[in-house]
């Protein structure tokens, strides 16, 4: 029984980590995509 509970706490843990390593991952992702756009704008402006 004590086992279950450790293992679920680990569970617990492992997801909200996993979904902030997944939250962090999408917002660089998203933020190197905006400043690209933005850089080839700028950069391509005759």
């Amino acid at each position: 029984m004590t086992i279950s509970r450790i293992f679920s706490a680990v569970c617990v843990l492992l997801v909200l980590a996993f979904g902030s390593l997944a939250t962090s991952a999408c917002t660089s992702a998203t933020d190197s995509t905006a400043s690209g756009s933005s850089g080839n704008s700028s950069g391509g402006g005759y």
